[in-house]
């Protein structure tokens, strides 16, 4: 099992759905003017691209899910506990050597 997968998962369910323009793609309104202050200066308009908004929300899905997998946790610790878990050594055998082969190649 590949961290990445879960997290990516994570951050899919959590984005909306494109439905105009590209990814990265600005959306800008047109009729937002800068503020003008008391002293005459101007206040700088930001506007953050699509893109820079799904980092944002992705970050934030990130932040908010826990390191570890209490379900999973609890799961596991009660099948060991009862003495049905079972190891396939030859399934873990099998992914360590397809993970050390992909580093290498």
């Amino acid at each position: 099992m590949k961290i990445d997968n879960i997290v990516n998962y994570e951050i899919a369910k959590n984005l909306p759905n494109a439905t105009s323009g590209i990814a990265g793609e600005e959306q800008q309104p047109k009729d937002i003017k800068p503020e003008q202050s008391e002293n005459g200066s101007r206040n700088a308009i930001v506007r953050l691209s699509q893109a820079s908004k799904e980092v944002q929300l992705a970050n934030k899905i990130i932040s908010d899910t826990p390191e570890i997998r209490a379900d999973k946790v609890a799961e596991i610790r009660d099948r060991i506990e009862s003495g049905n878990y079972e190891i396939d050594h030859e399934k873990i055998a099998s992914k360590l050597v397809d993970s050390n082969l992909e580093e290498i190649f």
